[in-house]
């Protein structure tokens, strides 16, 4: 059995454990335990200060509570710390769409579609691209 990744942030703690924060964070958020999950966002973003992934957590908390503005500021929060992050670009796109700023949006988009064409991050980013050509959304 191997070890688990161990991340190094403020203090060393094993990656698991940090999935772990931030399911529970989700679980908050799903909830309505907005506050709850704010807070452990936000400690898991200060606790590892390289990662985008706390704070595109945080701009979907906003995003949930219809704080478009606020998500879209997490979100380019997180492409502070991660420029080339797929999935900060694809929910970034998202809260641009709640916006009604569109051509920004797409931009957004396909520059998450051209990183990560074939993950998880492309493919959501692809869906809304579907959804703003048949103008749905």
């Amino acid at each position: 059995m191997s070890e688990p990744v161990v991340v190094q942030g403020l203090i060393a703690l094993p990656q698991p454990e940090i999935a772990l924060l931030l399911e529970s964070g989700y679980l908050y958020m799903e909830m309505q335990k907005y506050k709850e999950a704010e807070e452990i966002f936000s400690g898991v973003a200060a606790l590892v200060p390289h990662s985008d992934t706390p704070l595109i957590c945080l701009g979907n908390l906003a995003l949930t509570q219809g704080q478009y503005d606020r998500a879209l500021r997490h979100h380019k929060e997180a492409l502070q710390r991660q420029p080339q992050s797929a999935l900060a670009l694809a929910h970034s796109g998202e809260a641009l769409i709640f916006l009604k700023r569109k051509d920004e949006a797409r931009t957004a988009l396909n520059r998450a579609v051209t990183i990560d064409p074939e993950g998880p991050a492309g493919a959501f980013a692809k869906s809304l691209l579907d959804a703003l050509a048949a103008e749905v959304i």
